[in-house]
């Protein structure tokens, strides 16, 4: 199997780097998960792409249906790609049959089946079979076997989990994530660094939607296209995700929401949906693990709250369920200021969140190593980013603004953080010089050099992060 891509392909360079490295350690079995539409399939095919002719390459993506289904397709994929005629015409008890009868001890193979979650929700047993060849059959061989999966709640339960048939049995597994803002750019290079940011803060680092609204040249066009307009293109993705994803997606649609209008707590939540708030818990634990949510723990606290953490389910539930919640189809001029003003207010969130990792990885390019980093919040007291240095005992105070700022202004928030850190516990700050940072969208004038003072544009944490 030649395989050949037209799509931009951006990033992902340790994941290739990491395939590379596995390849050359086979025989093994390689598990590739994360979120639908991260760029699982296309970061296989890259990869397979790079292979030498040598290599005999099976792929087959696997479909919801009953275990003969995908045991027919993947038996038919390995006739047309090993040349194994009569292969598909074959009846086997299983998928370790299946491998075993098909792969040459000798030959320098891949055998790659994505999507393998279907195929595990459908059947679980094939995850006992697969495991059955990589311990038997598998290292007698030259083969890699790779399995991919956008299911992550199957993926956690029947593939990775303590106790699952292939725990601890592969030699890599790899979770993708999402593309950095700086790599999101790339891929909207029509569009302006504000704007290009803005749909990072509407979709996150997930490939396919920026791909598939690429073509939208602004950000009022975008939202449109992509969900409010009679062809809009990701009208029913949220929906179709937590389908996919869960059993019981209604009660986790009603969660999200609930976080999406403050109900940040489980006891909020509970309040608000009805649920017993034990309930809650154990629904939220799922959402922590597929990552459509986290919880923020402020620094000198144990107590938490959560947050949507991610962007497409964030600006679903704020800025696009609440506008069509009132008319299903509303006329653009009507809808497209008030989603841009909601998203604005969105795009502040998400500013802040960035603040933490930009706060560690700018303390790193400046020979600072941060002990302590995350938001401070007490007796009324908010700072973005309290980031403490022991070693150097230094406090850097992170305040984030999407705005844009005139150099008084930025004096203006200095001052505050001076005020907020001399509120602070002695066991957080205490004795430590106090590093101002102000974190602004832009910079309305020059900004003239303040001892000790730092001022970091959009431009800077998008290089940084």
């Amino acid at each position: 199997m030649r395989v050949t891509s037209t799509q931009e392909f951006v990033d992902r360079e340790e994941e290739l780097k990491a395939l590379n490295e596995v390849w050359l350690r086979r025989p093994g079995l390689v598990i590739i998960y994360g979120r639908r539409r991260i760029g699982k399939t296309r970061l296989l095919m890259e990869w397979l792409r790079s292979l030498g002719r040598e290599v005999k390459v099976t792929y087959y993506q696997a479909v919801p249906a009953r275990h003969e289904v995908n045991l027919r397709g993947l038996a038919k994929a390995l006739e047309d790609s090993l040349g194994l005629t009569g292969l598909s015409k074959a009846s086997f008890e299983g998928l370790d049959t299946l491998l075993s009868v098909s792969l040459r001890r000798d030959v320098d193979a891949v055998i790659a089946i994505d999507e393998f979650t279907y195929w595990a929700r459908g059947a679980p047993r094939v995850v006992g079979e697969l495991q059955r060849f990589v311990d038997h059959v598998l290292p007698t061989t030259k083969a890699l076997i790779v399995v991919t999966g956008s299911l992550v709640g199957v993926m956690h339960r029947e593939v990775l989990g303590g106790g699952a048939p292939l725990y601890g049995r592969s030699l890599a597994r790899i979770r993708l994530r999402e593309l950095k803002p700086k790599h999101v750019l790339e891929l909207r290079e029509g569009m302006g660094l504000e704007e290009a940011f803005l749909t990072y803060v509407m979709f996150g680092g997930i490939p396919h939607y920026h791909v598939v609204t690429s073509w939208c040249g602004s950000v009022e066009e975008l939202l449109w296209e992509a969900f409010f307009s009679p062809r809009a293109v990701l009208r029913d993705e949220p929906h179709f995700i937590l389908r996919e994803e869960f059993r019981d997606p209604a009660t986790y649609y009603g969660i999200l929401q609930a976080i999406a209008r403050g109900a940040d707590t489980p006891s909020r939540i509970a309040d608000l949906t009805g649920m017993h708030r034990q309930h809650v818990s154990k629904y939220l634990t799922v959402l922590e693990d597929v990552g459509f949510v986290g919880r923020d723990v402020p620094v000198l606290s144990k107590k938490g709250v959560y947050v949507i953490k991610d962007n497409l389910m964030l600006t679903w539930f704020s800025v696009i369920e609440p506008i069509l919640s009132m008319d299903p189809y509303p006329e653009k001029e009507e809808c497209i200021p008030l989603a841009l003003e909601r998203l604005n207010t969105q795009a502040s969130k998400v500013y802040e969140g960035l603040a933490k990792e930009f706060a560690v990885k700018w303390g790193l390019k400046h020979g600072v190593r941060f002990d302590i980093v995350g938001r401070y919040v007490h007796k009324g007291t908010e700072v973005d980013v309290v980031a403490v240095s022991k070693g150097r005992c230094e406090a850097h105070l992170f305040e984030v603004k999407w705005g844009d700022l005139t150099v008084r202004e930025i004096k203006s928030v200095v001052k505050s953080l001076l005020r907020k850190a001399s509120s602070m516990p002695e066991g957080l700050i205490g004795g430590c010089e106090v590093v101002p940072h102000v974190v602004v969208r832009r910079v309305k004038d020059a900004v003239p050099a303040e001892p000790g003072t730092y001022v970091h544009d959009l431009t800077e944490v998008i290089e940084t992060l």
